[in-house]
């Protein structure tokens, strides 16, 4: 049975964040599934395909630290990650210039093209997903989102962002 989110329903503001949170978390899972299913076929699941978006727009590559910054991910996950994509031959890791230390993680073009068949269906999917759905109603969620996402990271006891 669906969710009941219609306005005309008085409802506390403690009942409302209970079902934000509960229909974030349900449509998280249901994304993250169909994400999995999609790119089963090349024996990838959805964290792979995230490094695989994080890297698309970055020609030069990033550091792991960087990747796994942005991915909320600790370092040994996201190794493991980059090294299944690497036997794959979708990225490479890359001594970076100036710091023998650190690996630069970069995009292969298999891995672009891997990329692009999926953002084929990826787009055609979300097109499906948002129908109905106006810009101002996506941009209200991802401003509610975003607000979120910043006081878990910062934790719950941080000044709310203005």
């Amino acid at each position: 049975m669906a969710p009941n989110h219609s306005k005309s329903a008085a409802v506390s503001r403690e009942t409302l964040q209970l079902k934000v949170a509960m229909q974030v978390m349900l449509t998280a899972r249901r994304w993250k599934s169909w994400v999995a299913e999609k790119f089963r076929d090349a024996g990838h699941t959805g964290a792979p395909t995230l490094v695989l978006y994080y890297l698309v727009d970055q020609p030069k590559g990033l550091t792991l630290s960087e990747l796994s910054s942005r991915m909320e991910l600790s370092g040994a996950s996201l190794t493991r990650l980059v090294q299944r994509l690497e036997k794959d031959g979708m990225v490479s890791r890359r001594r970076m210039v100036g710091d023998g230390r650190s690996w630069l993680i970069v995009m292969e073009p298999a891995g672009r093209a891997e990329m692009e068949a999926f953002e084929v269906h990826a787009a055609a999917m979300r097109e499906r997903v948002f129908e109905g759905v106006s810009e101002d109603d996506m941009a209200a969620a991802l401003r509610v989102l975003d607000a979120v996402a910043a006081k878990l990271a910062a934790g719950p006891d941080a000044p709310a962002r203005p």
